[in-house]
């Protein structure tokens, strides 16, 4: 399995994005709960799983299959039914080098049905950073980020309670794909079921605020308490999924396959050395 350093730096967002250790939990709603602890630093972000394929473009100010609403940012794909993963694939990143040599990195916020495995859309805007908008398809080779610089906190859309029939989650800004989704029960953590569409779905008849406990694939957990329930917009917590890497000052280096990788795109690469993060206290 290839890994290689991405050697590009991506802006912080204000200093919010600083090098940091503690990070309390805090969502900005009043009289939400707070809960402290320590969670060590990212590693430095690497692209795994590097494959070869094509891309076209695409525009849209929607909500794609991932439910994360309209792409906040330029850099935003849609993927094919394999590597969609049914919807495991949803929020995480790739980056993808194009005919003249320059990488960029994009969130997966879509599915594309119609497109084969190693066929891939790119916002117009990415795709136009990468080759030449004229050229309508480009080939490309691109791998999944591990431990991307996360564009801000967590984000967090839980529907439940009065007039809803089970509790539905999405959350966003997490940087790897997500392995499981918990809510807390009292003293035990019941675990949510992901659908295609991205929204994790558990038990009815909730009374807010919950707390959900979230891991992703390179084992960084966090625990978000006080999290409202009914709203149809996304919460803005205080909370990152993993503190930043340290930035690389080497300069960018492309993107190129090798003989070594998978021939499966949908697989998921396995993080090495032990998880990044320390497991937090039960709030």
């Amino acid at each position: 399995m290839d890994r290689r350093h991405l050697r590009w730096m991506i802006p912080a967002v204000g200093g919010a994005l600083a090098v940091v250790v503690s990070i309390v939990l805090v969502m900005q709603d009043s009289g939400n709960a707070a809960c402290a602890f320590t969670v060590a630093p990212a590693r430095e972000p690497v692209v795994e799983n590097v494959r070869g394929g094509s891309a076209s473009y695409y525009s849209t100010n929607r909500n794609g299959m991932c439910n994360l609403g309209a792409p906040s940012s330029d850099g935003y794909a849609a993927i094919g039914p394999a590597e969609w993963a049914g919807g495991a694939a949803c929020g995480s990143y790739l980056a993808v080098t194009g005919p003249n040599g320059q990488t960029t990195m994009v969130q997966v916020v879509d599915q594309c049905p119609s497109c084969p495995a190693g066929k891939i859309d790119l916002s117009r805007a990415a795709f136009g950073r990468i080759g030449a908008v004229s050229a309508g398809i480009i080939q490309i080779t691109y791998g999944t980020v591990r431990d991307p610089v996360l564009p801000g906190p967590l984000k967090v859309r839980a529907k439940g309670g009065s007039g809803y029939s089970s509790l539905s989650v999405v959350l966003d800004n997490h940087g790897n794909r997500l392995s499981t989704v918990e809510l807390q029960a009292g003293a035990d953590w019941t675990p949510l079921k992901r659908g295609t569409d991205n929204t994790w779905t558990g038990p009815s008849g909730l009374t807010g605020p919950i707390t959900l406990r979230v891991t992703d694939t390179a084992g960084h957990q966090v625990t978000l308490a006080g999290v409202a329930l009914g709203s149809s917009a996304f919460q803005q917590t205080g909370t990152l999924m993993y503190s930043p890497a340290p930035a690389s000052p080497s300069p960018s280096a492309s993107l190129s396959p090798s003989p070594s990788d998978p021939a499966s795109p949908s697989a998921t690469a396995s993080p090495v050395g032990a998880a990044a993060s320390v497991a937090p206290p039960t709030c």
